[in-house]
């Protein structure tokens, strides 16, 4: 997922409609939505306005300074994550980023997708939302790599808890706890074990093909907290470059800061979270980290190839740069 950075002309429009749909928000302009605007002013707009006494724009004028479809689609995509930044979207902000998508001629999936969910349409909006994640590409590698529908059903029932270990997979993953520390292989598995993650072929464990998403989080420094989870999804979402790439941000963000557990697991909820501290200023500087990277983890990267290799070498060789301070 690319970052697209406007010209100095065009910003501060794009600045005035995200405002206003964060002034649609319950409580207005508040933490969240003022923390999501200022990191997005100094990453991505390069500005440095008062969002407190901008004027609102029309949908016109908007087109007007968006007239590249990869930034007009970029704008709404902001959008869509401003109007969560403390829970379900209201109605006032989805009449915004409806109007505003059809001003700027934008198909944005996620708009659909968050307007079932602030219409409390629940089924529509998972159902929704499942079509257009990136759990899609976790089932398309396991399929791949375990050579089958079969085996993915099996990966799947044993992550559920259903069967038994797969003892030659998960013998696998046991052994890069004897690589020398500082290989990515045994950060890897001190992270899993740290964080009390099954490794794959464990009962519990994710199928394979999932197994990217935990090699990220060595990779890119962070943990599993809710604010670690938030990062590394923005940084995962900035090396995939299929069509699930704003999904994946998406996806944290609506656990973690607007309060919908798109898990089967027992998540921390905290509405807001992304106004914490620095947190959203961090978000999109991964989002950019990510997006700098030579490699898509996702996109039949073999994993297994770099085990043995120090973490330092194995992101200078990926093209990721240093936590952005």
């Amino acid at each position: 997922m690319d970052l697209i950075r406007p010209t100095s002309d065009s910003a501060p429009s794009q600045l005035r409609a995200l405002t206003m749909v964060a002034r649609a928000a319950p409580k207005g302009l508040a933490r969240p939505q003022q923390a999501m605007l200022g990191a997005i002013q100094q990453v991505l707009l390069e500005t440095d306005l008062d969002v407190e006494g901008l004027d609102p724009i029309d949908g016109d004028a908007l087109a007007k300074a968006c007239d590249d479809v990869s930034l007009a689609r970029q704008v709404v995509r902001f959008m869509v994550l401003i109007a969560i930044a403390e829970g379900p979207p209201t109605s006032d902000q989805m009449e915004l980023l409806v109007s505003f998508s059809k001003a700027l001629n934008v198909d944005e999936p996620a708009v659909g997708v968050v307007g079932n969910l602030s219409k409390n349409n629940m089924i529509r909006f998972r159902i929704g939302f499942m079509r257009h994640a990136h759990l899609r590409t976790y089932i398309r590698n396991t399929k791949q790599m375990l050579g089958g529908v079969f085996p993915l059903i099996k990966a799947v029932l044993r992550m559920r808890g259903v069967l038994s270990e797969d003892q030659e997979l998960a013998g696998r993953f046991h052994a890069l706890g004897d690589l020398p520390i500082g290989t990515l292989g045994r950060e890897f598995f001190d992270h899993c074990r740290r964080s009390e993650i099954p490794f794959s072929g464990e009962k519990g464990g994710f199928p394979i093909g999932a197994v990217y998403h935990d090699f990220a989080h060595v990779l890119s420094g962070y943990d599993i907290s809710p604010e670690g989870e938030i990062k590394n999804a923005a940084f995962q979402a900035g090396f995939c470059k299929g069509d699930e790439d704003f999904f994946t941000t998406l996806f944290a963000n609506l656990i973690h800061t607007a309060g919908i557990n798109l898990t089967p697991f027992e998540m921390p909820i905290e509405l807001g979270r992304i106004g914490n501290g620095a947190l959203a200023l961090y978000w999109l500087k991964e989002l950019e980290r990510g997006s700098k990277m030579t490699v898509d983890l996702g996109d039949h990267w073999n994993f297994w190839n770099f085990v043995e290799l120090p973490i330092d070498v194995v992101r200078k060789n990926l093209g990721i740069l240093p936590v952005a301070t």
